[in-house]
């Protein structure tokens, strides 16, 4: 299982890059038998069906990467920073899940973290930095959308972050807000999710813009609450629905930041 799908615009790319970090459901087997056995941890939640949702980017001219493996591999929203193994708000590999349910009986060894590190974590920031650069150098500038889902929190459609105002300007974060609303989501601004490691790192880069866009499961999934399980179901009238509507809000933010149709 190859760690991230890439999918870059045959034609027309524009100077924007949508990274998908956490709607990867693949365990390795050498990852998964290092999980408690009695009973075996509940690898939830990740970002439903995110990667179906948006796989209209490609078709906008939006650079879009994916990561394919579980956020309980490797959190790739976290920074490379000691301590590397603990809880899953803060740490690159997470000894427990969104719950707070511990995944391992015992803790890893510091072997074992580096492994991981070295395998998951580092390939997908290493191709998504290339990218970036290789967009400032072709247009002078770039706009990096990362994508996430999410329930506990905010009960608006979508959260957008910015780091208080600090990872990108007005202009990216108001045109998203604007266009949301008129496609009828509720939106807040850097409420509770207020941008994680990848929209303040890359965000604080010369040249780069960095957006963190969390849309509320219900959104777009056909169902009211979600627990500590899998959400296998996703297509549906609503999915459909909403898959419309976010490709009209992006094609009109590439129209305004780039004067692309």
């Amino acid at each position: 299982m190859k760690l991230y799908n890439l999918y870059i615009p045959a034609e027309n790319t524009v100077p924007v890059v949508a990274s998908i970090p956490h709607s990867g459901t693949y365990v390795p087997s050498s990852v998964r038998k290092q999980y408690k056995r009695n009973p075996e941890p509940i690898l939830s939640p990740v970002d439903w069906h995110l990667d179906k949702l948006y796989d209209f980017l490609s078709e906008l001219g939006i650079t879009l990467i994916q990561a394919t493996h579980s956020r309980y591999v490797v959190n790739l929203n976290r920074g490379p920073d000691e301590p590397l193994f603990g809880p899953e708000s803060s740490c690159a590999v997470p000894c427990e899940n969104a719950f707070k349910n511990p995944l391992y009986d015992r803790e890893l060894s510091n072997s074992e973290i580096n492994a991981r590190i070295k395998k998951y974590y580092t390939p997908y920031h290493n191709r998504l930095a290339a990218i970036l650069n290789q967009m400032i150098n072709e247009h002078g500038k770039v706009y990096l959308l990362d994508l996430h889902g999410y329930f506990v929190g905010p009960t608006e459609n979508v959260c957008l972050g910015n780091v208080n105002e600090t990872t990108c300007s007005e202009q990216l974060i108001g045109s998203f807000e604007s266009s949301l609303k008129k496609h009828g989501f509720s939106v807040v601004r850097n409420e509770k999710w207020i941008g994680g490691y990848i929209t303040r790192h890359y965000g604080s880069k010369d040249n780069v813009e960095a957006l963190q866009i969390e849309l509320r499961f219900p959104a777009y999934l056909d169902r009211e609450s979600f627990d500590e399980e899998e959400v296998k179901e996703w297509d549906s009238d609503k999915f459909r629905k909403a898959k419309e509507r976010l490709r009209k809000v992006f094609s009109e933010i590439i129209k305004e930041l780039c004067g692309s149709s």
